[in-house]
């Protein structure tokens, strides 16, 4: 019976090879329960660990200007994972890997991560971080946005523009601009109707980074929600698919700037963990989760 399982094992893997997933981790994964092994399939997009795969069937979109990946429904089992690695695949080949990141480790990630203990967002949707800038950055690779194409599934998010830029000895005033350039409408924080300091709870003011020299933070007062998870609809503007909005900020300095040749970043937030699945959708618009940067140059 022994030689019997053995051909027999063999003989799928002959019928498997012109679907096999290229490049098979070889780290183990840190989940202890017996899981099966799956069987290759074209339908397979996502995969945790070794063996847990996700379908296209099993998204429900994906937000290139987040990197985040959304689920049609909860899964629990992703805490299970929260030390272990995945993989983006596409048609059986393996496009890219990233780990699970515990917060309380020290080293330096090498690859794209998804940062646990814990996650950014509940778990129907996994934001694929690269903070580090690590090259080369395969989140949004061609054969991804082609295959999320075919399957319905690619949604462009938002872009965020820094405009008229103005620093002094004084101050520093800037307006950036927020479009839509999803197909679906998206609800997102609206300075003007939370309030500057409520608003910059959720985001630093301008980052000013010299060549060589450490970074400079802007830092703004801010104003914390009853608690942590506090939202409410009316903190956000709905932007119809296409529609941008302009917001304009001025932030004392504390003291004045070195002249010097600087790039300014401003992070724009969205919420996390505060929505729930079924709070998402409202009014046929998205509530848009994670962050998205805008970086300029100025010389002072």
């Amino acid at each position: 019976m022994r030689y019997f399982w053995v051909s027999y094992i063999l003989s799928i893997g002959l019928i498997l090879a012109s679907c096999e997933i290229n490049n098979q981790e070889s780290e183990p994964i840190t989940d202890k329960d017996s899981i099966p092994v799956i069987r290759p399939d074209p339908e397979y997009f996502f995969k945790i660990g070794n063996n847990l795969y996700y379908r296209y069937s099993d998204i429900e979109l994906y937000d290139s200007s987040t990197h985040i990946l959304y689920f049609k429904a909860n899964h629990p089992e992703f805490e299970k994972y929260s030390q272990s690695y995945f993989s983006v695949i596409v048609n059986c080949d393996t496009v890219y890997k990233g780990d699970f990141w515990p917060m309380f480790r020290s080293d330096a990630p090498q690859r794209v991560i998804i940062e646990t203990y814990p996650f950014w967002l509940q778990n129907y949707a996994l934001w694929i971080e690269n903070d580090r800038n690590i090259k080369p950055d395969l989140r949004n690779a061609p054969a991804i946005i082609e295959a999320l194409k075919e399957h319905n599934l690619l949604h462009s998010g938002l872009l965020i523009e820094i405009k008229n830029l103005e620093i002094t000895s004084t101050q520093a005033a800037f307006s950036f601009s927020v479009t839509n350039k999803d197909q679906s409408a998206l609800w997102i924080m609206d300075p003007d109707k939370m309030g500057i300091n409520l608003f910059h709870y959720f985001t630093n003011g301008l980052v000013l980074k010299k060549e060589n020299s450490p970074y400079i933070y802007i830092k703004v007062p801010y104003e914390s929600p009853s608690s942590y998870n506090t939202w409410k609809i009316e903190w956000l503007t709905k932007l119809n698919s296409g529609e941008a909005k302009t917001f304009n900020f001025t932030h004392p300095l504390s003291s004045s700037i070195a002249p010097g040749e600087y790039t300014v970043t401003f992070l724009f937030p969205g919420f996390l963990s505060q929505i729930d699945k079924d709070k998402l959708v409202q009014d046929n618009a998205r509530i848009w989760l994670g962050k998205i940067r805008s970086s300029v140059w100025i010389s002072l």
